[in-house]
């Protein structure tokens, strides 16, 4: 039903299109013929409809574009428009020589502005088409030099317009994304100024916002503690200054003044009296200071104040601001006011450590639910393929990267496979295997402890996997353990190309996903092995015959619902008890395993092979008529005889007879079809063994 609505839908678009262009046709047509030429016909009814119509039609397909919303082609339909009826306006004013025809070139630059992508350049090229064909055809002019020139002026005017709003198109835009930048960026550093946030979490938009949240609680906290500073001893600025990541660096974090002449910064450290304050850590109190003086840093040019006071703002023994107060008038900063400034200073760093607080709370639980939720998720994944994608989406929560993987460590034969990787070269690396080596993969398996330990990765020092696989490009690398009761089974690789993306908070939240994954992942390795052992033979591999049957039961109903043929294949080993009176059971254990792996290795992809009691085994062929399963059958006989054990008695060779048994040529229904291979199967064992027998 959709389909047939979409169809109806392009038919109606379709038909409008070709409406609104055979109308643009005729009055093209008109235009070409000087239909509108004030000589030809004096001004009537004739052209009045017309532009009538041309008005009415415009008007219609401005209002369509506007609800439905502009695309290329209803921009092209609009120019085209817009285009004819300028020169059907022109050709009433007397034409290419008119005092209108400006008008014209005025359309183009309008058109070729505002069209979309291709159509702007159609629409200039049908202008200078459109315009020419008027001038020779429509008015009669001759001249080649007036056609140049006029096919010229609208070229050029239509080029230099699209050209022009291209580049003021990607201007403004590049301006607006400098902008955007500069403001993130300019955010970023008042988290790292007021330690709000570490390096690793940046890029994680929720956290983003929240960071920004904090700043301005901070700052807002801080702007009230200046204000009333700044009331209560009357001063000229109060300011509060700290140290910028460059070193010897600060920046202004808050400030409240009557001045029009303070710097934006940043300032150098050791720059006069904040300098002094900062590199002594004690109170800086100049009274009295003299005109023009320039050792107030965060003034343009000489300070005009006559008194100073910086009070430096201690944590733990080590600088996090200086808090800076000035007088315009001679009156200097009393024991009274120093003490209370000082004083002011623990509020200042309480504002620091209430946000602190709260931002680790924040991360700590929007991690917890990260971590609640993918245990949720893995607790329902019971295929190593789920476990895995919950695994790498949850990682990239918690740590946004470029590329992460999940590795499995075979220890039978101490390898290592990357079952599922994602990001950059993924599609190169996943399925990659190697062995033991010093690759920080093998040696987090070996160690049980995460690496590289800053998370800091060079390419061409450290190697991750193999020496020709190399992840190229990245800065940040954390390679994780997945262990399980104390033996690895793989590893969990975040990495990304910003440098220090994986702080410790970051790698411990991780590691304790790493650990929820590598239990599913044992747990749905656990379920696979028991789906095995319910369905497979224990000793040959083939399906057992609970399976077997299940599988027939469910192939056979779809040849009977299709019309196809499915073909039974019995096979029975011809004298096995003989086998395991003269070899012992050990021996007659390896035939019947080789007579598996034989089966298994002549069978098709779609084939099922079962082991279905004893020393008989049975071959299921999907879309198979009798003649193709007793070639097949044939081949089997045939791989079986030719090969040869060797025994502590020398070597060994075997054979087997086979029945082939089809639906619905031999039987139609299950219980049916294995009687009918069976009776083959003895057919073929009365007519001497190593046969294959078809009822």
């Amino acid at each position: 039903m959709t389909a047939l609505v979409q169809a109806a839908l392009r038919v109606r678009r379709t038909a409008r299109s070709s409406w609104v262009l055979a109308l643009t046709l005729v009055l093209s047509a008109f235009l070409l013929a000087g239909f509108f030429l004030p000589e030809t016909r004096a001004f009537g009814w004739g052209q009045l409809t017309w532009l009538a119509c041309w008005l009415a039609l415009v008007v219609v397909r401005a209002r369509a574009a506007h609800r439905h919303g502009a695309d290329v082609g209803s921009s092209f339909e609009l120019g085209v428009l817009l285009l004819v009826g300028v020169f059907a306006l022109i050709q009433l004013r007397g034409g290419v020589q008119s005092d209108l025809y400006p008008l014209a070139l005025v359309a183009v630059a309008l058109v070729a502005s505002f069209a979309f992508q291709w159509a702007s350049i159609a629409l200039v090229a049908f202008a200078i088409l459109l315009g020419f064909g008027i001038a020779f055809l429509g008015e009669g002019i001759r001249d080649p030099i007036a056609l140049s020139l006029n096919a010229f002026f609208i070229g050029c005017f239509g080029a230099l317009s699209h050209s022009f709003t291209r580049v003021e198109i990607v201007r403004v835009r590049r301006k607006s994304e400098l902008a955007l930048a500069a403001e993130q960026e300019k955010a970023r550093d008042d988290m790292r100024l007021f330690r709000l946030v570490a390096p690793s979490s940046q890029g994680v938009r929720d956290e983003e916002r929240l960071y920004q949240t904090s700043v301005q609680e901070v700052r807002q906290a801080l702007f009230h503690a200046l204000q009333l500073l700044h009331q209560t001893l009357d001063l000229h600025t109060c300011i509060l200054l700290m140290p910028a990541d460059e070193a010897d660096q600060l920046r202004i974090a808050e400030l409240v003044t009557r001045s029009d002449d303070l710097a934006d910064g940043p300032f150098l450290l050791g720059e006069g009296a904040v300098g002094a304050a900062v590199r002594r850590q004690v109170t800086t109190n100049l009274p009295q200071i003299r005109a023009g003086y320039r050792g107030i840093c965060y003034y343009r040019g000489p300070a005009a104040v006559r008194s100073f006071i910086a009070v430096p703002v201690l944590e733990r023994g080590q600088v996090r601001a200086v808090l800076c107060a000035d007088r315009m008038d001679d009156r200097p900063f009393t024991p009274r006011e120093e003490a209370l400034l000082r004083g002011s200073t623990p509020h200042i760093l309480r504002a620091f450590e209430n946000e602190r607080v709260f931002m680790a709370l924040e991360r700590s639980k929007r991690e917890q639910e990260i971590l609640y939720r993918a245990s949720q998720s893995l607790s329902t994944a019971l295929t190593q393929d789920a476990v895995m994608e919950v695994g790498l989406a949850a990682a990239a929560e918690i740590a946004p990267h470029d590329f992460a993987a999940i590795t499995e460590y075979q220890p039978e034969g101490r390898r290592h496979v990357v079952k599922r990787a994602i990001g950059e070269r993924a599609l190169e690396l996943q399925g990659l295997r190697f062995r033991d080596n010093a690759s920080l993969t093998a040696m987090v398996v070996k160690n049980r402890h995460y690496l590289p330990y800053r998370g800091e990765f060079d390419s061409k020092q450290q190697v991750l996997f193999t020496k020709k696989a190399k992840l190229k490009g990245m800065a940040s690398l954390l390679v994780l353990p997945l262990v399980v009761r104390e033996e690895p089974i793989g590893t969990l690789i975040v990495a990304a190309k910003q440098p220090s993306a994986f702080g410790t908070s970051v790698r411990e939240t991780l590691q304790a996903l790493a650990n929820q994954v590598a239990v599913s992942l044992a747990n749905a390795r656990a379920v696979r092995q028991l789906e095995e052992l319910a369905t497979t033979d224990g000793l040959t591999g083939c399906l057992n015959k609970r399976a077997f049957l299940d599988q027939l039961g469910q192939k056979l109903m779809a040849a009977q619902r299709f019309g196809r043929k499915l073909s039974l294949i019995v096979t029975d080993l011809d004298h096995f008890k003989t086998v395991n009176d003269t070899y012992g059971h050990a021996t007659g254990d390896r035939v019947l395993q080789e007579l598996g792996r034989v089966l298994k290795r002549m069978k098709r992809e779609t084939d099922l092979v079962a082991r279905f009691g004893g020393e008989e085994f049975c071959v299921l062929c999907e879309e198979t008529d009798a003649r193709g399963a007793r070639l097949l059958a044939e081949r089997v006989r045939e791989e079986l005889a030719g090969t040869e054990l060797q025994t502590e008695l020398g070597a060994l060779k075997v054979t087997a007879s086979l029945g082939v048994a089809t639906f619905p040529d031999h039987a139609k229904s299950a219980e049916e079809l294995f009687s009918q291979g069976d009776r083959a199967l003895y057919e073929a064992k009365n007519r001497g063994r190593n046969q294959v027998c078809t009822l």
